[in-house]
C-alpha cells in the first residue's frame, strides 16, 4: 500500500499548489543577498566590479551582519595576491582573510556593496579568485543568506605592429622566446592578407612589451584588447575553389596537364575540387582536379 492510496486524485493535485504558494511567499521575505552577476572571466592587469545587495525582505528593520571572505582556487606554491577592493571600505588580498561590517536596513530597503575583484600580472590562465559575501541578521539568526562570486583569469587577444613583410620573422621569434622562457603566450596568428601586425593570444601584454624590446623588426603592442570577432574570419581554412565559378578559365598548374588552359564546368566546396575541359583535347573530357593545381587566368570568358 502506497503513501497517496487513501488520496483521491483530486486531492492529491491541490496539496503542490497550496506548497509551491508557500514556498513563493517564502522567497520574497527574509534576508537575501543578490548580484547583477556571479561569475566572470578578466584578463590581468585588469579588474570586474560587481554590485551585490543586501535586501531586508521581512516586516521590520533588521540590524545585519555582512562578512566578506576570499578563497583563492589555484596552488599556493605558484599563487600571485588577487586584489579585492571593497569600494569605500577596504581591501583584501589574502586568503581567508574576512570583512565584517552591520548594516541598519529598514524594511523593504536594501544595502548595496561595490566589490571589484583584479586579476594581476602573473596571474596564470583558469585561476580563480572567489568571494564569498554573508548576510546574516543580528536579532533572528536563522534569517540568513550568502552569494559566492567567481572571478576568473583568462588569456586576451593583442596586436603586435611589425615592419611590413617581416610579420612572419617577429611571429617566428616570439615563438622560439614562448618555448624557452614560458612567457605565457598560448598562439601566434599571421594572416597573409593582414600587413605589418600579429595576432597573439597571451595571458599579459606587459609580458609581450617587455620580449619584443629586443627584436628590431618588431614596433610595439597595439594599446586595447583585440577582439576575437575582428580576426575569427581568419581561423577558418580558405577553399582553394572560392573566387573560381562556372565558366572561368583557369590553368592547370600541377599533374600531367600542367600548362594547360581549360574552362570551369563544374564546382565540389565540399571536396575542393573543380572540374574542368581542356581547350587543347581533340575529345572534350572532363577533368577533375583539386582546387590549388589551377591557376585563375580570366572570369567566364569564351573562347
Amino acid at each position: 500500500m502506497g503513501l497517496l492510496d487513501d488520496f483521491s486524485e483530486e486531492e492529491i493535485e491541490t496539496i503542490p499548489d497550496e506548497r509551491k504558494v508557500v514556498v513563493e511567499e517564502k522567497r520574497s521575505e527574509g534576508i537575501r543577498v543578490e548580484a547583477d552577476s556571479k561569475q566572470e572571466s578578466i584578463t590581468t592587469g585588469k579588474g570586474h566590479l560587481y554590485n551585490v545587495k543586501v535586501i531586508n525582505g521581512t516586516s521590520r528593520e533588521q540590524t545585519v551582519e555582512v562578512s566578506i571572505k576570499l578563497l583563492y582556487e589555484t596552488d599556493e606554491d605558484n599563487r600571485v595576491h588577487w586584489k579585492v577592493d571593497l569600494i569605500g571600505e577596504t581591501t583584501l588580498s589574502k586568503e581567508g582573510e574576512k570583512f565584517s561590517k552591520e548594516f541598519e536596513i529598514e524594511r523593504g530597503a536594501s544595502e548595496t556593496l561595490k566589490i571589484e575583484v583584479q586579476a594581476p600580472e602573473g596571474a596564470r590562465y583558469g585561476e580563480k579568485m572567489e568571494v564569498i559575501v554573508d548576510a546574516t541578521s543580528k536579532k533572528d539568526f536563522f534569517l540568513t543568506d550568502s552569494i559566492n562570486l567567481m572571478t576568473i583569469a583568462r588569456p586576451t587577444v593583442i596586436a603586435v605592429k611589425t615592419q611590413i613583410g617581416q610579420e612572419r620573422t617577429v611571429g617566428d621569434h616570439l615563438a622560439g622566446l614562448a618555448k624557452n622562457k614560458k612567457l605565457g603566450i598560448f598562439s601566434i596568428l599571421s594572416p597573409k592578407p593582414v600587413r605589418g601586425y600579429i595576432f597573439m593570444e597571451v595571458m599579459s601584454p606587459q609580458i609581450i612589451e617587455d620580449a619584443i624590446g629586443g627584436i628590431r623588426k618588431a614596433k610595439g603592442v597595439v594599446e586595447g584588447e583585440t577582439n576575437i570577432n575582428e580576426i575569427e574570419h581568419f581561423l577558418a581554412p580558405k577553399l582553394a575553389v572560392e573566387g573560381i565559378a562556372e565558366g572561368d578559365i583557369v590553368e592547370l598548374s600541377a599533374g600531367p596537364f600542367k600548362g594547360e588552359k581549360a574552362r570551369v564546368t563544374q564546382i565540389d566546396e565540399s571536396n575542393d575540387e573543380i572540374t574542368v575541359e581542356l581547350f587543347e583535347a581533340t575529345v572534350p573530357i572532363p577533368v577533375t582536379v583539386r582546387g590549388d593545381h589551377v591557376r585563375l587566368l580570366d572570369k567566364e570568358k569564351q573562347m
